[in-house]
Protein backbone atom coordinates (compact mmCIF):
# COMPACT_ATOMS: atom_id res chain seq x y z
CA UNK A 1 0.00 0.00 0.00
CA UNK A 2 3.04 2.67 1.13
CA UNK A 3 4.37 1.89 -2.74
CA UNK A 4 0.90 2.66 -4.08
CA UNK A 5 0.37 5.83 -2.30
CA UNK A 6 4.03 6.58 -2.84
CA UNK A 7 2.70 6.71 -6.80
CA UNK A 8 -0.26 8.86 -6.50
CA UNK A 9 1.20 11.34 -4.96
CA UNK A 10 4.09 11.51 -7.43
CA UNK A 11 1.31 11.28 -10.13
CA UNK A 12 -0.78 14.33 -8.50
CA UNK A 13 1.98 16.97 -8.50
CA UNK A 14 2.15 17.94 -11.57
CA UNK A 15 -1.50 18.65 -11.19
CA UNK A 16 -2.82 22.63 -10.71
CA UNK A 17 -4.27 21.97 -7.51
CA UNK A 18 -0.45 21.25 -6.65
CA UNK A 19 1.79 23.66 -8.36
CA UNK A 20 1.17 26.25 -5.95
CA UNK A 21 2.10 24.58 -3.04
CA UNK A 22 5.16 22.70 -5.04
CA UNK A 23 6.76 25.79 -5.45
CA UNK A 24 6.23 27.15 -1.94
CA UNK A 25 7.92 24.12 -0.89
CA UNK A 26 10.80 23.98 -2.56
CA UNK A 27 11.43 27.75 -1.48
CA UNK A 28 10.87 26.49 1.83
CA UNK A 29 13.12 24.08 2.17
CA UNK A 30 15.78 25.75 0.47
CA UNK A 31 15.30 28.59 2.81
CA UNK A 32 15.29 26.66 6.25
CA UNK A 33 17.97 24.42 4.77
CA UNK A 34 19.97 27.24 4.21
CA UNK A 35 19.78 28.72 7.52
CA UNK A 36 20.16 25.48 9.20
CA UNK A 37 23.29 24.73 7.52
CA UNK A 38 24.88 27.69 7.63
CA UNK A 39 23.90 27.49 11.37
CA UNK A 40 24.88 24.29 12.45
CA UNK A 41 27.85 24.40 9.79
CA UNK A 42 29.21 27.31 12.01
CA UNK A 43 28.58 25.35 15.13
CA UNK A 44 30.39 22.70 14.34
CA UNK A 45 32.97 24.50 12.73
CA UNK A 46 33.99 26.42 16.05
CA UNK A 47 33.25 23.51 17.48
CA UNK A 48 36.14 21.29 16.00
CA UNK A 49 38.16 24.52 15.62
CA UNK A 50 40.68 23.96 19.21
CA UNK A 51 41.36 20.33 18.21
CA UNK A 52 44.64 19.44 17.19
CA UNK A 53 45.96 16.10 14.79
CA UNK A 54 47.45 14.10 16.93
CA UNK A 55 51.24 13.70 17.38
CA UNK A 56 51.34 16.68 15.41
CA UNK A 57 50.18 19.54 17.79
CA UNK A 58 48.78 21.34 14.62
CA UNK A 59 45.43 22.60 15.86
CA UNK A 60 42.49 21.54 13.31
CA UNK A 61 41.48 25.46 12.71
CA UNK A 62 44.52 26.48 11.44
CA UNK A 63 44.53 23.82 8.09
CA UNK A 64 42.74 26.77 6.59
CA UNK A 65 39.10 27.32 5.72
CA UNK A 66 38.42 23.74 4.79
CA UNK A 67 37.19 23.30 7.74
CA UNK A 68 33.81 26.05 7.88
CA UNK A 69 33.30 24.87 4.14
CA UNK A 70 32.90 21.20 5.08
CA UNK A 71 31.42 21.91 8.10
CA UNK A 72 28.67 23.64 6.68
CA UNK A 73 28.43 21.08 3.71
CA UNK A 74 28.37 18.25 5.50
CA UNK A 75 25.80 19.79 7.84
CA UNK A 76 23.21 21.54 4.61
CA UNK A 77 23.43 17.80 3.42
CA UNK A 78 21.71 16.31 7.14
CA UNK A 79 20.27 19.93 7.61
CA UNK A 80 17.12 18.81 4.76
CA UNK A 81 15.60 16.65 7.83
CA UNK A 82 14.76 19.68 10.45
CA UNK A 83 14.15 21.30 6.80
CA UNK A 84 11.29 19.16 5.86
CA UNK A 85 9.83 19.06 9.09
CA UNK A 86 9.64 22.95 9.32
CA UNK A 87 8.95 23.63 5.88
CA UNK A 88 5.54 21.13 6.06
CA UNK A 89 3.75 23.68 8.54
CA UNK A 90 3.49 25.70 5.59
CA UNK A 91 1.49 23.78 2.81
CA UNK A 92 -0.10 20.99 4.57
CA UNK A 93 -4.10 22.03 3.87
CA UNK A 94 -3.52 23.24 0.11
CA UNK A 95 -1.69 19.59 -0.40
CA UNK A 96 -4.06 17.90 2.12
CA UNK A 97 -7.64 19.15 0.05
CA UNK A 98 -6.26 18.47 -3.72
CA UNK A 99 -5.62 14.63 -2.61
CA UNK A 100 -8.58 14.50 -1.05
CA UNK A 101 -10.64 16.15 -3.62
CA UNK A 102 -9.44 13.81 -5.78
CA UNK A 103 -9.42 10.10 -4.16
CA UNK A 104 -11.26 10.60 -1.03
CA UNK A 105 -14.57 12.67 -1.44
CA UNK A 106 -15.81 11.43 2.01
CA UNK A 107 -13.19 12.68 3.68
CA UNK A 108 -14.29 14.48 7.42
CA UNK A 109 -15.22 18.21 6.83
CA UNK A 110 -11.68 20.01 8.13
CA UNK A 111 -11.64 21.69 11.56
CA UNK A 112 -10.37 25.35 10.98
CA UNK A 113 -7.11 25.97 12.90
CA UNK A 114 -4.28 28.36 13.23
CA UNK A 115 -1.36 28.04 10.77
CA UNK A 116 0.69 28.97 14.06
CA UNK A 117 -0.32 25.52 14.89
CA UNK A 118 0.97 23.65 12.13
CA UNK A 119 4.10 25.99 12.59
CA UNK A 120 4.94 25.10 16.29
CA UNK A 121 4.39 21.40 15.81
CA UNK A 122 6.99 21.79 12.58
CA UNK A 123 9.37 23.71 14.78
CA UNK A 124 9.18 21.31 17.27
CA UNK A 125 9.72 18.45 15.42
CA UNK A 126 12.43 20.33 13.11
CA UNK A 127 14.56 21.24 17.05
CA UNK A 128 13.98 17.34 17.97
CA UNK A 129 15.36 16.44 14.70
CA UNK A 130 18.50 18.60 15.20
CA UNK A 131 19.16 17.57 18.20
CA UNK A 132 18.92 13.91 17.10
CA UNK A 133 20.70 13.92 14.00
CA UNK A 134 23.89 16.01 14.94
CA UNK A 135 25.41 13.44 17.09
CA UNK A 136 24.43 10.85 14.76
CA UNK A 137 26.21 12.45 12.17
CA UNK A 138 29.43 10.07 11.88
CA UNK A 139 27.67 6.93 12.53
CA UNK A 140 25.39 8.18 9.76
CA UNK A 141 28.74 7.69 7.68
CA UNK A 142 29.34 4.15 8.73
CA UNK A 143 25.69 2.90 8.17
CA UNK A 144 23.37 4.60 5.64
CA UNK A 145 20.17 3.30 6.08
CA UNK A 146 20.73 4.89 9.68
CA UNK A 147 19.24 8.48 8.96
CA UNK A 148 16.09 6.71 7.35
CA UNK A 149 15.33 4.33 10.41
CA UNK A 150 15.65 7.39 13.10
CA UNK A 151 14.04 10.06 11.21
CA UNK A 152 11.39 7.86 9.58
CA UNK A 153 10.14 7.83 13.06
CA UNK A 154 10.10 11.39 13.19
CA UNK A 155 9.03 12.72 9.88
CA UNK A 156 6.38 10.20 10.03
CA UNK A 157 4.82 11.21 13.17
CA UNK A 158 4.92 14.67 12.24
CA UNK A 159 3.16 14.47 8.98
CA UNK A 160 0.86 12.00 9.72
CA UNK A 161 -0.51 14.16 13.06
CA UNK A 162 -0.49 17.56 10.37
CA UNK A 163 -2.67 15.40 8.24
CA UNK A 164 -4.91 13.84 11.21
CA UNK A 165 -5.49 17.16 12.90
CA UNK A 166 -6.89 18.80 9.76
CA UNK A 167 -10.45 16.58 10.99
CA UNK A 168 -9.74 14.65 14.33
CA UNK A 169 -9.32 16.19 17.79
CA UNK A 170 -5.70 15.54 19.31
CA UNK A 171 -6.68 12.61 21.35
CA UNK A 172 -8.71 10.52 18.16
CA UNK A 173 -5.01 11.62 16.04
CA UNK A 174 -2.97 10.16 18.41
CA UNK A 175 -5.26 6.77 18.35
CA UNK A 176 -5.47 6.81 15.43
CA UNK A 177 -1.53 7.44 15.12
CA UNK A 178 -1.09 4.35 17.39
CA UNK A 179 -3.10 2.11 15.52
CA UNK A 180 -1.21 2.76 12.01
CA UNK A 181 2.35 2.91 13.45
CA UNK A 182 4.08 0.80 11.18
CA UNK A 183 2.73 2.18 8.25
CA UNK A 184 3.65 5.50 9.75
CA UNK A 185 6.89 4.56 10.36
CA UNK A 186 7.38 2.88 6.86
CA UNK A 187 6.19 6.15 4.75
CA UNK A 188 8.45 8.47 7.08
CA UNK A 189 11.52 6.17 6.36
CA UNK A 190 10.89 6.03 2.46
CA UNK A 191 10.53 10.01 2.94
CA UNK A 192 13.51 10.56 5.20
CA UNK A 193 15.48 8.13 2.22
CA UNK A 194 14.33 10.63 -0.64
CA UNK A 195 15.10 13.47 1.97
CA UNK A 196 19.14 11.87 1.23
CA UNK A 197 18.83 12.19 -2.50
CA UNK A 198 19.95 15.72 -4.78
CA UNK A 199 17.08 17.68 -5.72
CA UNK A 200 14.16 15.12 -5.10
CA UNK A 201 14.99 16.40 -1.53
CA UNK A 202 13.69 19.91 -2.68
CA UNK A 203 10.15 18.32 -3.15
CA UNK A 204 10.11 15.68 -0.43
CA UNK A 205 8.08 18.21 2.06
CA UNK A 206 5.25 18.37 -0.82
CA UNK A 207 5.27 14.39 -1.72
CA UNK A 208 5.26 13.82 1.70
CA UNK A 209 2.57 15.48 2.84
CA UNK A 210 0.60 14.34 0.13
CA UNK A 211 1.93 10.11 0.67
CA UNK A 212 0.93 10.92 4.39
CA UNK A 213 -2.97 12.44 3.62
CA UNK A 214 -3.44 8.81 2.03
CA UNK A 215 -1.70 7.28 4.79
CA UNK A 216 -4.00 9.01 7.27
CA UNK A 217 -7.06 8.53 4.94
CA UNK A 218 -7.04 4.93 4.60
CA UNK A 219 -6.17 4.66 8.20
CA UNK A 220 -9.07 6.34 9.11
CA UNK A 221 -11.65 3.87 6.64
CA UNK A 222 -9.82 1.29 8.13
CA UNK A 223 -10.79 2.59 11.92
CA UNK A 224 -14.25 3.60 10.53
CA UNK A 225 -14.82 0.10 8.65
Amino acid sequence: MIFRDALLAVAQMPERGMRGPLIKGVLATLAAMVALGVTVGAWLSSWFSGWTIPFTGIEIGSAGGWLAGAGAFTAMMFAFIPAAALAVGFFIDPVADAVEQKHYPDAPPQTPRPLRSDLIIAAKTAGIALLVNIPLIPFYFLFPPLPALVNGYLLGREYFTMAALRQLPPAEAKALRRRAAFTIWTAGALLAFMVTIPFLNLIAPVFGAGLMTHVYNRARRRASA
